[in-house]
């Protein structure tokens, strides 16, 4: 039986995987954003993981909501030149 912490970090590997193929193989600024945003919440799964090999338990869970806050920050701003770019281009496709 597999450990949830080793599960953990397995998906983390494969969502990691995922949002850099995403950011590779696109030109879309959405699918660019949505791939960045997988990168970010598999580190936070990551970070959960690892710390429950270890045995941590307050730590990450404080560093995980600075994530946190910290990535919905980050939706605002890019959502709102997302819409700034598409109003002056008028196409979503990045050069």
């Amino acid at each position: 039986m597999m450990d949830l912490g080793l599960l953990g970090i397995t998906i983390s590997g494969l969502l990691i995987g995922i949002g850099i193929y995403g950011l590779s193989s696109t030109s879309n600024i959405i699918r660019v954003l949505l791939s960045s945003e997988i990168i970010l919440n598999s580190s936070i799964l990551f970070v959960f993981s690892y710390s429950s090999m270890v045995g941590m338990v307050y730590k990450p869970i404080v560093f995980s909501l600075f994530a946190i806050g910290m990535a919905l920050t980050e939706v605002v701003v890019a959502f709102a030149a997302v819409i700034l770019y598409y109003r002056q281009k008028d196409k979503l496709e990045v050069e």
